[in-house]
């Protein structure tokens, strides 16, 4: 099931770094220049990789800098995630898509490529708060707690209880009375959380990615096998990995483990949800998974790594691969706000509003003169007068985006 994810780091040169972001409120003056907020409008850029027109500005050329996704000036957008594809969730729940559609992912119901945003047509009256993407298809949380799917379906991860692929939205067959309020997609599989704190999982499991115990795929949302009495807060999906952040801020994973990527201090696959090896007395509020790594915030608003390494995707300054969380070596002083995970990269939104970012360098991601070696922390240089209000990615990203404000021209 790996193929996919190795053959494009081969064929892309190693580029890494697809985004997506979650944003909070826009900040209340740009930082570049201390104008006011209704001087600002809200804009999202993107750079890295674009062979499917994933950055969304209408051609297929890389870019080694952001440029400016084509999507409505006049939306802000709380949620956007990429790999070949592209989504993007504005504030009043509209949801676009752009790049490759080989399968449908795109969701309007053709199997056409595009190189610039287009809207998903939504169910009549749905309005959706938030979209993560799988490997060719896309799930979508709705305001009403429900979730639509559409794309790729060769292993139920559509949650139908079919195998059948959609060209559009669908309504996944979620158990009698739930509400989620949180969702995650891997490689072939899907995560959401209930609002009673509970871990649904449907689609593969050939690693145990479902964490019920088994290797058997479901078609339809089934729980995980959480320990008794746990309650949980947030989730992640990784390619074949799963994570689940306790309300006591501990870390459950589960599924694929080659590389210590669950942090347990093993490479041993887990088909049920262990604890991960966390520094003592350290509590973590979310967690985001890579390729064949992940990283969690702690309360402290530091960033924890483990898993591969050898890109320097633990920004440990080093290429030593680590089957338990160490921290990341941000600069003295640094407050992370949000962390996300690439393919083979680690980046955070600090408190200051400046983005870093760590990992395999190319297509420009991150710039060469501010890396001092492998696996150190550096800034990436965003377009003057725009102030970044998230970042994000995918565990099989290559091409990141950062949302916020611009001080127009």
């Amino acid at each position: 099931m790996r193929i996919p994810a190795l053959a494009r780091r081969l064929t892309a040169g190693g580029a890494i770094l697809a985004a997506a972001a979650v944003l909070p409120a826009a900040p209340a003056a740009s930082a570049a220049s201390g104008r006011a907020a209704s001087k600002t409008v809200p804009a999202v850029v993107a750079w890295g990789d674009n062979s499917q027109g994933q950055l969304g500005n209408g051609t297929t050329t890389d870019s080694g800098t952001p440029v400016y996704v084509k999507l409505p000036a006049s939306q802000q957008f709380t949620t956007l995630r990429s790999d070949q594809f592209s989504v993007a969730v504005s504030a009043s729940g509209r949801v676009y898509t752009w790049g490759s559609d080989a399968v449908g992912q795109l969701g309007d119901g053709t199997t056409t490529s595009r190189l610039t945003p287009g809207r998903v047509h939504l169910p009549a009256g749905v309005r959706v708060t938030t979209a993560r993407l799988g490997f060719n298809f896309t799930l979508a949380l709705t305001a009403g707690g429900k979730i639509l799917s559409w794309g790729y379906n060769h292993f139920g991860q559509l949650g139908t209880g079919s195998t059948a692929d959609h060209h559009k939205p669908v309504w996944v067959k979620l158990p009698k009375g739930v509400k989620v309020t949180a969702i995650s997609a891997g490689l072939n599989s899907a995560l959401a959380l209930t609002s009673t704190g509970r871990v649904l999982s449907w689609g593969a499991s050939d690693a145990g990615q479902l964490g019920d115990g088994g290797t058997a795929e479901r078609h339809r949302p089934g729980y995980v096998r959480l320990p008794g009495h746990t309650k949980i807060k947030s989730i992640a999906a990784g390619d074949m990995t799963g994570f689940a952040v306790t309300t006591a801020g501990r870390l459950l994973a589960w599924g694929y483990n080659f590389s210590g990527q669950l942090g347990d201090g093993t490479t041993k696959n887990r088909k049920a949800p262990v604890f991960t090896r966390l520094p003592a007395g350290v509590k973590v509020t979310a967690a985001a998974a890579g390729l064949l790594h992940a990283l969690a915030l702690t309360t402290g608003h530091k960033v924890l790594a483990w898993g591969d390494d050898q890109y320097g995707q633990l920004g440990i300054g080093s290429a030593a691969s680590q089957h338990k969380p160490v921290r990341v070596s941000l600069p003295a002083g640094t407050k992370v706000t949000r962390l996300t995970a690439g393919e083979d990269f680690g980046m955070v939104l600090t408190a200051g509003h400046h983005v870093l970012a760590w990992g395999v360098i190319s297509f420009g991601e991150i710039h060469r003169a501010r890396v001092p070696g492998p696996g150190r922390v550096a800034r990436v240089d965003l377009p003057p007068g725009f102030t970044p209000a998230g970042i994000g990615a995918g565990w099989h990203s290559q091409s990141p985006m950062v949302s916020g404000r611009q001080i127009p021209d």
